[in-house]
Formats: C-alpha cells, structure tokens, sequence
C-alpha cells in the first residue's frame, strides 16, 4: 500500500513538473503567435505592410509602474521557487545546493542560494530587455504591456508573490530534513507553483481564447 502512495505521488510530480514546463513553453508560443495575429490583421486593415515599431506604437498599453514591478518581482519569484523545488537537494537532478559546501555550510546559506538564483533571474531578464525594438515581444518586463489586463487579473498577478514564497517554504523545510524526504512538501510547493505560473500566463491564453472565439 505505502510502494503504491509512493508510486501515486511520484507520478503526479512528474505529471505537475511536465505541466509547469508545458505551460510556460506553450505560453511563449501562444505570445509570439498573438503578436503574429496582430500584426497581419493590422497589415490587412491598413492595406500595407506595418514596420514593427509602428505595431508596438499602436499595440502596447501601459500598465502603470506599480503593476510594472509586481510582475517583474513575481517572474523572478517564480524563477527562485523553482530553483528551490528542482535543485535545493538531488532528489530530482544528480546536483544540486548541497554540491556547493561552502553555501550549504553557511548559516544562511538557503537565504545565500535564493538571492543567487534571483540575482540570475534579474540579469537574464535585464539582457533580454536589451533586445532590439523589432523583439520587444521577447523582453519580459514588457510582456503584460501587450495585452489588455483588468484589474482583478492584475491583483492576482501581483498575489503570486504569496503562493511563491510559500512554495519557497515547503521547499526550504524539504532541505532541512534532507537526506529524509517529504513528497507531501514537494507536493505542495509544486502545486504552488503551478497555480502561480498559471496564473502569470493567464494573459497570454485568455487572449489566444478570445481570438479564437
């Protein structure tokens, strides 16, 4: 009975890992397609072909600072959940945070590993953001500015914050037990992390629907 428990919950973390990957490749996907419809269906309506400059110009809406940075910092909280989820300890990969003894020696040293990851996040976020003006679609702190984003969508992106660092929690309390495993911790955070990138590209897929309908 415990073989098949463990079985079950290896299965549905392999299941919620494929989700999590599918999801956000998918919704880069979707994005570049969205930006794609646009731009042809602008090229139709004006009978010529639209530079794409002109297209960001008529296409992105500012979605205030406050906005602005919430995203930034929930994308990059994401990124640190995940780093925690997948490479805190070898119970997924063969390395891990345990491989650097002097981090995982230190006192602080998930605090050390969090900041790292998020500092690694930022530069790869701030180097994408320096792609020419015809890639504006690639720069992820411009993403939300192409799509049209209520207010209640907007308090749940920000909101994600919450679920992400307790995601961050589960995973923590993971690596502190370790070499001992909790798949019910595992679990949790990646759920956690599921609803939250979910709810990140929501966006992206509500847009994908709605042309399609």
């Amino acid at each position: 009975m415990e073989l098949n428990a463990d079985l079950v919950s290896n299965m549905l973390f392999a299941f919620g890992t494929v989700a999590v990957a599918f999801g956000l490749i998918f919704a880069v996907a979707l994005h570049i397609i969205n930006i794609k419809k646009v731009h042809n269906l602008m090229g139709i309506l004006q009978n010529k072909t639209v530079i794409k400059s002109h297209l960001y110009k008529e296409m992105t809406v500012s979605q205030g600072t406050n906005f602005t940075a919430l995203s930034f910092a929930s994308w990059i909280m994401l990124f640190v959940a995940i780093a925690y989820l997948y490479l805190l300890v070898p119970t997924v990969f063969p390395f891990s945070y345990m491989d650097l003894s002097e981090i995982a020696s230190n006192t602080f040293g998930f605090a050390i590993f969090g900041v790292l990851v998020g500092l690694l996040a930022w530069v790869i976020i701030f180097f994408m953001d320096k792609l020419p003006d015809d890639r504006r679609e690639f720069r992820l702190t411009e993403l939300y500015s192409f799509y049209s984003i209520s207010k209640s969508t907007k308090r749940l992106i920000g909101l994600t914050l919450i679920p992400l660092w307790i995601s961050v929690f589960f995973s923590a309390y993971q690596g502190t037990i370790y070499p001992n495993q909790s798949m019910s911790a595992q679990l949790i955070s990646l759920a956690l992390i599921i609803v939250s990138a979910g709810i990140l590209v929501m966006p992206i897929y509500k847009e994908a629907l709605e042309a399609r309908a």
